[in-house]
């Protein structure tokens, strides 16, 4: 009986000890983030409203698709994703450059992601993304510590998109780079 009450002990205690483990990594992953405070709490909301570049993991993703129009048992089911840019090869590069910047900034490359970024909306000035790079490019630049020009670059944003979702932080952008 003693032992068991040891054992249990022992195991209670190795348990403690690995969760405080787990505590310290995810507070030391934490810390490597070069982005911090509202620029965290805003790039993640930016991520969560640009679309991504999936194709790489498609094989791990699960997708549900309608079937359009009545079809009859004659003819072959197809697919159909509303508003499906997949197929239009300049929009699919487009994408890959502007998660490729993304990707810059997650990796804590700031000054590349920023020209990446300047890059694309000079390539493609007609894009559907153009809004959300120059979000990004604005983004970049006060992340940078370039205040003025991150001001700068977010009054274009707001008076080029006035009814882009991300006007909000944009403001909360320009204030908090006072």
């Amino acid at each position: 009986m003693k032992y068991i009450v040891l054992l249990t002990l022992v195991l209670v205690s190795v348990s403690a000890v690995a969760e405080d483990d787990k505590q310290a990594e995810a507070i030391q992953v934490e810390d490597k983030s070069v982005l911090k405070g509202l620029f965290y709490k805003v790039w993640g909301k930016f991520k969560t409203m640009s679309p991504k570049d999936d194709r790489q993991l498609a094989k791990n993703t699960r997708v549900t698709a309608g079937i359009r129009g009545a079809e009859t048992t004659g003819t072959i089911l197809q697919p159909y994703w509303k508003d499906d840019k997949t197929s239009d090869a300049q929009f699919m590069q487009q994408l890959e450059g502007f998660s490729k910047a993304q990707l810059m900034v997650d990796k804590g490359d700031l000054l590349s992601a920023n020209k990446a970024f300047s890059g694309f909306i000079e390539k493609w000035p007609e894009s559907d993304l153009k809004p959300n790079a120059e979000f990004a490019e604005a983004f970049t630049l006060g992340a940078l510590g370039e205040a003025a020009k991150s001001r700068e670059q977010f009054k274009v944003f707001i008076k080029s998109n006035p009814n882009h979702p991300l006007i909000s932080d944009a403001n909360a952008m320009i204030a908090e780079l006072r």
